[in-house]
């Protein structure tokens, strides 16, 4: 009889038990929740052309595509790129990284020719890069481009450097380092754009796009970094121009990046096909290694170092070593190189 009794309140606390468990969950099964919750949150995108002209069907190149709120990496290349009747470009790089507390974006492309609504455009470079970044006190933005030798119908433009520099045409304008932000319930966004045309009824094209956004909250700092860059360096082996786009990291336990390279000397070219290595030299260099193709053949690999010295870029710098003898280094000329480290 008591033992009946004991199986009978044993059964009564289990279902009491379950009962509180449902009602009142326990404060450990609240905290993935709350932790979530407070997670600092991203967005992120680059492109280096976006293009919506009267008769051709929409033109995108080298678009990273966004960042999803949980951050990450997204990277985009391209060695050569030619739309008939509209333009052509080289050394395409797009990159956006969004962890710890920042989120940041960067665009750039060499040699540029555009013709559109009887209008022509060319520059030798354009780069343009917007960061989203928490720090005490709330979210901060900062944008900036780079753009060398710009003429526009055959005459040279002078780059003020302030933002929304603007280029009246007979038909249109030309939005030069064109920024836009916005800041609220810290939240903070920016957009720049390297160089916007807009030919009235006809064309709209962006070069160099950036965007970067971040919801400030608790930020999560994770162990692994990142570095992009493009610009270009003049020790070649012939002294001219050896343009660049790189990325490297490792992203979800798989290496990551790219690398574009054309020396206007020899004409060769150079396009990553795969990263093998990344490896942190010191606090300010990095090393990337991988498989390649040369003037479209493949079976090559490379080697290279970056170094981000802070600003001015200039004290940047790029050293490139080819399987197949091949070297140039140097500090950039133009361009920049940015290590992302998580939390800075």
């Amino acid at each position: 009889m008591n033992k009946k009794i004991s199986i009978h309140w044993s059964l009564v606390l289990v279902r009491m038990l379950l009962v509180v468990l449902l009602v009142c969950p326990t404060t450990s099964g609240l905290q993935p929740v709350s932790a979530q919750a407070n997670n600092t949150t991203y967005s992120g995108q680059a492109s280096v052309v976006r293009a919506t002209v009267l008769g051709l069907p929409p033109v995108v190149l080298s678009d990273t595509g966004p960042l999803p709120e949980s951050g990450g990496a997204r990277q985009a290349s391209l060695l050569e790129a030619s739309v008939p009747g509209l333009l052509t470009a080289e050394a395409l790089h797009a990159s956006t990284v969004g962890q710890g507390n920042h989120s940041r974006s960067e665009a750039s492309v060499a040699n540029l020719t555009l013709t559109v609504g009887g209008n022509t455009l060319a520059a030798d470079f354009l780069m343009a890069r917007a960061e989203a970044v928490c720090r005490p006190g709330g979210c901060f933005v900062g944008g900036s481009s780079e753009i060398v030798a710009l003429d526009i119908n055959g005459q040279r433009v002078v780059i003020t450097g302030q933002p929304n520099q603007t280029i009246t045409l007979p038909n249109g304008k030309v939005v030069i380092n064109e920024q836009k932000s916005s800041q609220s319930n810290g939240t903070c966004a920016i957009t720049v754009n390297a160089l916007h045309v807009v030919v009235d009824g006809i064309a709209d094209v962006i070069i160099s796009s950036t965007h970067a956004d971040i919801n400030c909250r608790q930020p999560v700092c994770p162990g692994g970094d990142f570095v992009t860059g493009g610009g270009w360096i003049t020790g070649t082996p012939s002294g001219a121009k050896g343009n660049f786009g790189v990325a490297g990291g490792i992203k979800n336990g798989a290496f990551w990046g790219h690398l574009v390279y054309i020396d206007h000397g020899s004409g060769m070219k150079v396009r990553g096909t795969g990263v093998t290595t990344y490896a942190v030299v010191d606090d300010t260099t990095r090393h990337i290694e991988g498989t390649a193709e040369i003037n479209g053949q493949g079976g090559f690999t490379y080697q290279v170092d970056v170094a981000d010295r802070g600003e001015p870029a200039r004290n940047d710098s790029f050293a490139i070593r080819l399987s197949n003898g091949y070297t140039a280094m140097g500090n950039l000329a133009g361009g920049n190189i940015q290590i992302h480290k998580p939390c800075r």
